[in-house]
């Protein structure tokens, strides 16, 4: 992979790239990301800067942390965020003293060179983003509950409540600006807290990313929904043999697939037959 030939020739589009990729992740965030400490900004920039040559990098959590003052447990915590949101998928090198996981890939979804990775490692997408739920689920659910008053907090305390306490579930309301709302409602008479509808659209810009359809994606929110019925469909029927989400994401990548084929057409169309008389 490393010699793999560069997709930028020079530092002008090495930084334009690298701007690129930033941009989503900053979309991603939103206004928090304007919010995070120094040190989380410059990490996640740094990501991109190593991304933007061939669509992947490779450094380590601990590098980061120590390079920009922050803990390996931070910057985990941000790139598992990543790949929650569909914006890079993580892959390991093998390793040769105990044929194990290696040292992590990080793969952009965003970078031109993502689709030839995918081919190349041969990738089966959908097992991904069933281990990203298996690996939120075996979180310990056996860790003893904190009941306290946040009347008498400080605010430093208040936030690190906020963040840690489990009896904390955002509602629907609480959902990010950027989801759309015809997306929200549909989801959230079965999902009708914030953090699984948040997971849900992420599968729907990661199978947007990969589809490679010219529109953007507020104007393909209704096969989204439709996608999401159909897997309620599928589940009420006993038909999904892994996870919801796993089901949710194939179905969308289907749907968008076809999507693409019909623009592909209508492009093919548009040129077999170009007015002449209006040139």
């Amino acid at each position: 992979m490393k010699n793999y030939h560069s997709f930028i020739e020079n530092r002008s589009q090495h930084q334009s790239m690298k701007r690129k990729l930033l941009k989503e992740i900053i979309s991603l965030y939103g206004e928090r990301f304007y919010r995070l400490h120094e040190g989380t900004r410059k990490a996640l920039d740094r990501l991109c800067w190593f991304a933007a040559e061939k669509g992947f990098c490779f450094p380590g959590s601990t590098y980061l942390g120590k390079t920009y003052e922050k803990s390996k447990g931070t910057i985990d915590r941000h790139l598992k965020e990543l790949r929650k949101q569909g914006q890079i998928v993580t892959v390991y090198r093998r390793c040769p003293r105990n044929n194990g996981k290696g040292n992590p890939v990080h793969l952009f979804v965003n970078h031109p060179y993502f689709n030839h990775w995918v081919k190349y490692l041969q990738l089966d997408l959908e097992s991904y983003v069933e281990a990203g739920n298996a690996e939120s689920s075996c979180e310990s659910e056996s860790k003893e509950e904190k009941n306290c008053s946040t009347y008498n907090l400080s605010l430093k305390d208040f936030n690190k409540y906020i963040r840690n306490n489990v009896n904390v579930t955002l509602s629907s309301e609480y959902v990010p600006s950027f989801i759309p709302k015809a997306f929200r409602d549909a989801v959230r008479l079965f999902f009708p807290y914030a953090d699984d509808i948040y997971e849900l659209w992420g599968k729907v810009r990661l199978a947007y990313k990969m589809s490679g359809i010219d529109k953007p994606l507020e104007d393909l929110v209704s096969i989204a929904i439709q996608s999401f019925k159909e897997t309620i469909f599928a589940y009420k029927g006993k038909r999904i043999k892994n996870t919801f989400t796993a089901y949710f994401f194939g179905t969308l990548r289907g749907l968008f697939t076809i999507e693409r084929r019909r623009e592909v057409q209508r492009n093919s169309d548009s040129v077999l037959f170009y007015n002449f008389l209006k040139a």
